[in-house]
């Protein structure tokens, strides 16, 4: 009795032995399941616990110790079947043994290479390199199963445009090294190689990458307004494993790069970007001395440089309604964001559906006695509700609804109306036209604080919004602070400065209808 296996060969794995009847040589049966976690977008399950029909599979065949190899390609078809070639392999007969090995797409080589466009399924799943392997297999009539198991990570990215963005437009992956060593016998995958380049995808849909870490940029997000890049600090990508990413893309994220962290040791998370510092490039905290370590920054929310006037918000909104520079501090025709159409109460974010007055507000109200939810930094109310009673303030500041806190990050937020008030009392205010050559009126602070004397911010005079208008523009400074008034909650509390007479600057309350600069600070 002889035994071989040798490619040269019809059918490699069977006896070379004429006695042998023909009509009870065993088949190769093969079947197969893969290893994957569980994903429910369809968009995103193509080969995720089954293949798709009609794929092929390469399929390696051995005498067990052999090491003598025979390839088949097998046709993978729906719940799990596999059909052989024709011819296709046989047992050896009597007690001989056969190793089996596969792998997925059929026609990976010892060196493979993810495909740099991914958006098409076709080009997805020929990334998508999975291996099989058993070993020993004794004679057997059923199917023997091949437990495929993924040899690259994959990302399932799903962007939805937030805040001023109508679209997204297109989806890459980037810093991909997308090159690997395959031994097709052993499935051994190697480090991943190749210049970093990027990988184009769907959104909503997923990247194959080999397993690698990536430091800097990972998202390059392209909108109707302009690329979002979104980044990573030293993420290591590990093969067979899921990692999905939902973020939302704000117009404030356009053209910024914002650090996700926090996978978890099983390779999934949900992540909406939020970093831990976003303040502009040039962005200073300055020291005026006040006792708590407060902070004043050098720029308003929105702006770009110390005389820009920002962005105006209303009492509570963390979005601006109108803006006339883009992202990157560039002046565009103005617009209005999200369908609103003026500061006022029909477009205030606590507002109740359909109604236009403040006897509707839903947020930071004492209608009917509820006083849940309100900012307020003294220890008692400036008022009463009207039963002559001087109510503690017993809620917490709510920094969701923080202009400052939304769209810089850290620990900036908006000033209390008791630091404006400190701010008064313990700095010199010197209206100033033209600042710096700058052609920008406002007003310079600087602090009376004993070796704090030479520091100072500057106010731009950026006017405010009132309904359809923006009015007093180089003339009126109003900045929000997080205090509303007592015994009013429609009405909040800010700091208010002017050119008459030389220059004016007290304390003002408004509408939280209508908008604002904002000017953070922090500890």
């Amino acid at each position: 009795m002889a035994f071989a296996a040798c490619s040269q060969m019809e059918n490699p794995i069977e006896e070379i032995a004429t006695e042998e009847p023909a009509e009870i040589k065993v088949p190769v049966a093969l079947s197969y399941s893969t290893i994957d976690a569980v994903e429910t977008k369809a968009a995103q399950d193509l080969n995720q616990g089954t293949f798709d029909s009609d794929e092929s599979v390469m399929v390696r065949v051995s005498n067990t110790g052999a090491n003598a190899w025979a390839d088949y390609i097998f046709t993978t078809g729906s719940a799990g079947a596999m059909a052989a070639p024709d011819p296709g392999p046989y047992y050896p007969a009597g007690t001989q043994n056969i190793d089996i090995v596969a792998y997925y797409p059929a026609s990976a080589g010892t060196s493979f290479t993810v495909a740099s466009d991914q958006t098409a399924d076709a080009d997805y799943k020929t990334s998508d390199l999975m291996f099989a392997s058993v070993t020993n297999q004794a004679k057997q009539a059923e199917a023997v199963n091949l437990a495929f198991s993924h040899k690259m990570a994959k990302l399932c990215v799903n962007i939805t445009p937030g805040q001023g963005v109508t679209s997204i437009n297109s989806l890459s992956v980037l810093n991909v090294m997308p090159t690997v060593s395959f031994n097709q016998t052993t499935g051994e995958v190697g480090t991943a190689s190749g210049d970093a380049s990027s990988i184009s995808m769907s959104n909503n849909g997923a990247a194959i990458i080999p397993a690698q870490t990536i430091n800097g940029g990972l998202l390059s997000i392209v909108t109707d307004k302009g690329t979002a890049t979104y980044s990573v600090t030293h993420k290591v990508f590990e093969a067979g494993k899921l990692y999905t990413i939902n973020i939302t893309v704000n117009l404030r994220a356009v053209g910024t790069t914002t650090a996700i962290t926090g996978w978890t040791s099983e390779g999934t998370v949900t992540v909406n970007p939020v970093a831990k510092d976003r303040a502009p490039e040039g962005v200073e905290a300055v020291d005026l001395g006040h006792p708590d370590g407060v902070k004043w920054a050098t720029m308003n929310v929105g702006a770009k440089t110390v005389t820009g006037y920002g962005d105006y918000f209303a009492w509570g909104a963390i979005y601006p309604y109108y803006i006339e520079h883009d992202a990157y501090g560039n002046e565009i025709t103005g617009q209005w964001l999200d369908g609103k159409t003026a500061y006022d109460w029909a477009n205030y974010p606590f507002m109740q559906s359909g109604m236009s007055s403040s006897d509707y507000i839903t947020k930071y109200t004492f209608a009917d006695g509820d006083t849940s939810g309100i900012w307020y930094d003294g220890d008692t109310f400036k008022g009463d509700n009207g039963d002559g009673v001087e109510h503690k303030d017993f809620a917490s500041y709510d920094y969701a609804d923080d202009a400052a806190r939304q769209n810089w990050g850290a620990n900036w937020r908006t000033p209390t109306d008791a630091e404006w008030t400190w701010l008064r009392e313990n700095c010199t205010w010197t209206w100033t036209d033209n600042y710096n050559g700058t052609g920008v009126n406002g007003m310079l602070v600087r602090s009376t604080i004993a070796g704090y004397t030479d520091n100072t911010i500057f106010l731009p005079a950026a006017g405010n919004w009132r309904n359809e208008d923006l009015n007093n523009v180089g003339v009126y400074g109003n900045y929000w602070s997080s205090s509303i008034i007592g015994s009013y909650s429609s009405i909040a509390e800010l700091l208010h400065f002017s050119s008459i007479r030389g220059g004016t600057y007290n304390r003002e309350s408004e509408i939280r209808a209508r908008g604002l600069s904002v000017r953070p600070v922090t500890e």
